[in-house]
């Protein structure tokens, strides 16, 4: 596995099995978590080198059809 990988990254695959699954209780658990690893990583003197946020709004909206609403 990539060591360089961030733990944000291992956070999104996680929540895309989770909700293949259709658990949405485990999601909803991954989403928080998600929150705070990117928080974390774009903290004060940290420069978070994502370019693009695509698939974390992605996973929001995955986690709002899975809910049904």
């Amino acid at each position: 596995m990539n060591q360089a990988r961030r733990l944000s990254d291992r956070i999104l695959l996680a929540f895309e099995q989770a909700c293949e699954q259709h658990d949405v209780l485990v999601a909803e658990h991954l989403i928080r978590a998600l929150e705070v690893a990117l928080t974390k990583e774009g903290g004060p003197g940290n420069v978070d080198k994502r370019k693009e946020l695509g698939p974390v709004f992605e996973a929001y909206e995955k986690l709002k059809a899975l809910r049904g609403s």
